[in-house]
């Protein structure tokens, strides 16, 4: 297997994906905004960011709209200025399906609920932004941004559960048959309802879950109730 030389891997990265960007209301003043922010980086930062607009001009448009006209996404890129140019390098494709792995297994590992929500709100900062760009820079279709907030969905509906019951399975209250996959023949069934259930979420859109048990497959402790177990 060889590797791609140097301009096909240039072209995978998303920055190089841009294919439209936001018309801009007031350019001068996103302009204007985006600078004062880069002026604000440290020189490494700013170099690197500087160095993928002057090759991707439409990148650097897209970053003035969400300048503009998106305070949130505004703030993830200010939040973390390495992010922006961790995107703008990557292939989204399989940086997405990275990133929810990697948080997949440190929430595996954690044995404390902030640590799991920091692991979560992180993975949700972080796709949020690249889902956002793909879409804004036309890197996506509807269908497949739709998707890709639905799989973030899934898997933090996933690695929460696998958590909570590994906590319980730690107090000896629930009994998993593979302590690894204690979600694995729990007796604990979650449905995704609505846009989550179709893989069509939006960026608006809340989840909806329906909460099943199986009272002849749960494996808890005697004098553990499923009702309430499941159901809190």
């Amino acid at each position: 297997m060889t590797s791609p030389a140097n301009g096909d891997a240039d072209r995978s990265t998303l920055a190089a994906r841009f294919v439209t960007g936001p018309q801009l209301t007031n350019p001068a003043e996103a302009q204007e905004r985006l600078a004062g922010w880069l002026a604000d980086l440290e020189p490494a930062q700013a170099g690197a960011l500087a160095a993928i607009f002057d090759g991707h001009p439409q990148a650097k448009v897209i970053f003035q709209g969400i300048a503009e006209a998106s305070p949130y996404l505004f703030d993830l890129m200010r939040i973390d200025p390495t992010r922006s140019a961790r995107l703008l390098a990557c292939e989204p494709e399989s940086y997405l399906y990275d990133l929810i792995e990697r948080t997949s297994a440190a929430v595996v590992a954690c044995d404390n609920d902030a640590d799991v929500m920091l692991h979560l709100r992180r993975m949700k900062a972080e796709a949020a932004l690249l889902i956002a760009l793909c879409d804004i820079g036309g890197a996506w279709p509807v269908m497949q941004v739709t998707r890709a907030l639905t799989d973030l969905a899934v898997a933090s509906v996933q690695s929460a559960v696998h958590y909570l019951l590994t906590q319980e399975a730690g107090r000896g209250r629930f009994k998993p048959r593979d302590p690894a996959k204690p979600d694995m023949g729990s007796g604990l069934i979650i449905f995704a309802m609505g846009k989550m259930g179709a893989g069509e979420l939006n960026y608006s859109s809340d989840i909806d879950l329906i909460v099943f048990y199986d009272w002849e497959t749960t494996a808890l402790a005697e004098d553990i109730e499923p009702t309430p177990f499941f159901v809190k």
